[in-house]
């Protein structure tokens, strides 16, 4: 059966893969290839950019170029799609790359030089590169494949293909491709089944090399694994730094998240935890942050990181929030109708929204079910980026006592006048905020 595709929770956690990689990436930026910290990592800019603070790398801006075409729904693994990606990535890299892997960018620097379609030049390049060095493993596609893992939540055997075929554009070697499927698994598995298992996608792999990788992720899952988790440009290595800093943080255990809290709790621990790896911390902490996010959503990244994060090409938090919620959603309802078990139908045998019968969010498109006296309502992911008139985060809620809207800064001071009588702004757009009827926050376009 497939979930529903306005599921909130289910939305939420897919709302978090990018949103988590670009915290995670933001994070390790300053540390890149130098001493890392001793304590809490701070998104203080600088690193091989020099980035601005909040600023993320290469990391999430190759994720973006896959999320521009998966948010607008499709496998990821046909010619049409792959070409798309690939001519994002070369458009990236001559007008946007702040910073390129050294494997990538002798990918990109050789399929400039050859004919033919844009993903067929690039897979080419990165086969002649292997031919030549026998040494294609780098992290630069495992870094990207966060969001590859909410294109088809329903479908495992899909996910593998996607993982395998945008890993292909530029890493020929199959442990890239192997490390993409494995971790794209585990991000379906964490956003569907709320939990964290990187051993679900064993199966998926070929079955001589099923022993190997499980050794590997046993051995990241010790106290002191054997693998210098430091020296993680190889996607091996990367791929166990990430997961040591996820599977060993205090606030996980036995495979279950043992304490919720928004302050302090497994998602920022784990970061942290990423980048005191050291090595390419911005890499190896934005490949645990899209796993993080998936398992944890939105509503355990910090509001501080969601709201300084940015980058190329010029966008926020906010964008990449709807990026992955978009992904995941067209992926639902591609299933919802094609499904064969029970089209239209969620687990409960209840019919499923479409496109058709809800209603789009005014800022994000997000669907939801229709609401007859509220059809222009904001989602409430959106209504988490409202801002006062300076851009500073305002928090909407109900006014405990008189009633009626009241809005506070992160800090629990008022906020401006303008926020509190319910004129906010969105993404750089005026809307309105009101107390509903029954109860909660209505955000409405402005008039």
């Amino acid at each position: 059966m497939t979930p529903d595709p306005v599921s909130f929770d289910v939305l939420d956690r897919a709302s978090g893969v990018l949103l988590g990689q670009a915290c995670g990436d933001a994070l390790g930026v300053p540390y890149e290839f130098d001493y890392p910290p001793e304590g809490e990592a701070e998104m203080r800019g600088g690193g091989l950019g020099p980035y601005a603070p909040g600023e993320w790398s290469d990391d999430t801006q190759m994720a973006i170029c896959v999320a521009r075409v998966s948010e607008r729904g499709g496998a990821l693994d046909t010619e049409a799609e792959l070409d798309e990606i690939a001519a994002a990535f070369e458009e990236w890299f001559a007008r946007g790359a702040t910073d390129v892997g050294a494997q990538t960018r002798t990918v990109l620097d050789e399929a400039a030089r050859l004919e033919g379609s844009p993903s067929a030049r690039l897979v080419s390049a990165s086969e002649h590169l292997h031919l030549r060095t026998g040494k294609t493993a780098g992290n630069g596609a495992l870094m990207r494949t966060g969001v590859v893992g909410l294109v088809a939540l329903t479908d495992r055997e899909a996910t593998a293909r996607a993982a395998t075929a945008v890993a292909r554009l530029t890493h020929a070697d199959p442990l890239a491709a192997e490390s993409c499927v494995l971790w794209s698994e585990a991000i379906r598995v964490a956003v569907t089944e709320e939990r964290l298992d990187l051993r679900s996608g064993l199966d998926l792999l070929p079955a001589d090399r099923r022993e190997l990788w499980a050794a590997w992720i046993a051995d990241a899952e010790s106290e002191r694994p054997v693998a210098d988790l430091g020296n993680n440009g190889f996607t091996v290595t990367a791929f166990q730094a990430a997961w040591h800093a996820i599977y060993r943080s205090p606030f996980f255990s036995a495979g279950e998240i043992t304490e919720y809290d928004h302050v302090v709790s497994h998602l920022p621990d784990a970061l942290h935890r990423a980048v005191r790896i050291g090595g390419d911390t911005d890499t190896v902490a934005a490949i645990a942050g899209a796993l993080l996010g998936a398992r944890h959503g939105t509503r355990y990244i910090p509001r501080e990181w969601a709201f300084a994060v940015h980058g190329w090409p010029g966008v926020r938090g906010i964008d990449v929030s709807r990026m992955g919620r978009r992904t995941a959603q067209h992926g639902l309802f591609d299933a919802s109708v094609g499904g064969s078990d029970s089209p239209g139908t969620d687990a409960s045998g209840t019919a499923l929204t479409t496109p058709e019968t809800g209603q789009s969010c005014p800022v994000c498109g997000t669907v939801s079910r229709q609401l007859e006296r509220y059809p222009d309502q904001v989602c409430l992911w959106c209504v988490a980026w409202a801002t006062d008139e300076t851009g500073r985060g305002v928090l909407l809620f109900n006014a405990s006592f008189s009633g009626g809207l009241d809005a506070q800064y992160d800090d629990g001071t008022p906020a401006s006048a303008a926020a509190r009588s319910g004129r906010v702004l969105i993404d750089g757009r005026r809307y309105y905020a009101q107390e509903a009827r029954f109860g909660g926050i209505v955000v409405l376009p402005a008039v």
